[in-house]
């Protein structure tokens, strides 16, 4: 498996939960502390990780992990997803490495391969779960993207789609969510996806939403305008009021083939990193 290991604790219930948080009615936890709502989370091997945290939360609360785009900084990512999850989750944002063409007082990061990504995201989920302990919920992630982000976001939910069961695509590349892993992605435990994108691909991520919710998965494609897609209020709006439908309980889709055609509901096991 490969993370779902380190993302196990004590399941707790807070007094006023917030609808868009995946864990609500559990025991009380004393409030949890934080110098600020955006601190440094140590990485061992890599770059430090931003970690939003839900400071007073009474509960353990769920996780969401953000990964930036190509010149950017996971601060800025964090700071975004906040924005659109509202004050309930930890949001989780792994820095990548360093861009060389950025001068030091204007530092931009991007990533690595996905492989080098995957290994910076266990090192970050344990180092999380280490020391926020029963305050991280067990149970699946919202995995979001922006960009490159959002490419890496696709090619590392195939790994184990059961934990990574909810993912946010904000402007993908259609060649990181092929029509194979549409259809594969519901049927290996993943839950709902939501695209959201610009002009550039309107037309394929739509059909790779379609090819998605065919594959068991149900998918929901958002249209963000005819300009660049950024990460400016008016996209955190759109997108904050998709949340509830992404975060929500998901429901028994039927599974079809890429003509829409009825398959048999058995649901093959995931593809391991081995027999890739």
């Amino acid at each position: 498996m490969f993370v779902s290991a380190l993302i196990s604790c004590v399941s707790c219930k807070h007094c006023k939960p917030d609808p868009r948080d995946f864990h609500s009615h559990r025991p009380k936890l004393a409030p949890l502390q934080a110098k600020s709502w955006l601190i440094d989370l140590d990485v061992p091997g890599f770059g430090n990780a931003a970690l939003a945290v839900p400071i007073a939360a009474t509960s353990a609360r769920s996780l969401v992990i953000a990964l930036h785009g190509s010149a950017d900084r996971p601060e800025w990512a964090c700071a975004a997803l906040r924005s659109i999850a509202g004050p309930g989750p930890f949001v989780l944002c792994p820095r990548g490495r360093a861009r060389a063409d950025f001068p030091v007082d204007d530092p931009r990061y991007t990533f690595g391969s996905s492989d080098d990504t995957a290994r910076e995201l266990r090192v970050a989920l344990a180092e999380l779960k280490r020391r926020f302990k029963v305050y991280v919920a067990s149970g699946p992630v919202v995995f979001a993207g922006f960009e490159l982000g959002a490419d890496q976001v696709g090619m590392i939910a195939g790994q184990e789609p059961s934990f990574f069961s909810r993912l946010l695509l904000i402007e993908p590349s259609p060649a990181s969510w092929p029509s194979s892993q549409a259809a594969l992605f519901g049927r290996t435990g993943g839950q709902r996806v939501l695209f959201a994108f610009g002009p550039a691909h309107r037309d394929e991520l739509a059909l790779r939403a379609v090819l998605t919710s065919r594959g068991g998965a149900e998918s929901k494609a958002v249209f963000l305008g005819e300009g660049p897609v950024t990460l400016e209020p008016a996209t955190r709006r759109v997108l904050g009021q998709n949340w509830s439908w992404l975060t929500a309980p998901a429901k028994a889709a039927p599974i079809e083939d890429l003509a829409g055609n009825p398959l048999p509901a058995g649901r093959p096991k995931a593809p391991q990193p081995s027999d890739q």
